[in-house]
């Protein structure tokens, strides 16, 4: 056999190689980032203290929803704004409210404040939280997700109940 015919034919490729590489190929496409993309979906997941899943939201990477509630001091609503992220998890972006009363403020480096038509916000926050644990208040507190055109209202739901929000992904 000459060397052009033994090129010709194949047979200088170890069969395990003809075996192997198309299996790593095959893997690749499977296990790849972006075939995981592919496979996967977000949700926003709320369960209960004892791991009992209440509600799943789907969520796009990068969406944002919004928990509002009632302050108790000076009964104005405040306004949470939180972005799914597929590795972070929960990220908070921002929050809004009519004024500075208990527990509401700014933490120095954390995001900056602006002051517009009435409203504090404090902006640019991009806090990774992964997950939160939340006692949602009685109805008069009314604590409520905003999602896309929807609002889900905790308070009349699961009153006084402490909560795990996370971002989980969840397969198609």
């Amino acid at each position: 056999m000459t060397a052009s015919e033994f090129v010709q034919s194949g047979n200088h490729m170890p069969r395990c190689r003809k075996t192997v590489l198309p299996i790593i190929f095959i893997c690749y496409l499977l296990f790849s980032p972006v075939a995981a993309k592919a496979n996967y979906t977000l949700s926003l997941i709320i369960e209960k203290g004892d791991g009992k899943e209440l509600i799943s939201i789907p969520i796009e990477p990068g969406e944002l929803f919004i928990i509002r509630y009632i302050h108790s001091v000076d009964i104005s609503p405040v306004y949470e704004v939180f972005y799914a992220d597929e590795k972070k998890g929960i990220i908070i972006k921002e929050t809004y409210f009519k004024m500075f009363g208990a527990g509401m403020g700014h933490w120095p480096g954390r995001g900056r404040i602006v002051e517009q038509n009435g409203w504090i916000f404090i902006k640019d926050m991009d806090i990774a939280l992964g997950e939160f644990y939340l006692r949602i208040g009685a109805p008069s507190v009314d604590h409520t997700i905003l999602i896309r055109e929807g609002e889900i209202h905790l308070s009349r739901m699961i009153p006084e109940m402490r909560v795990r929000l996370y971002i989980k992904q969840v397969e198609k």
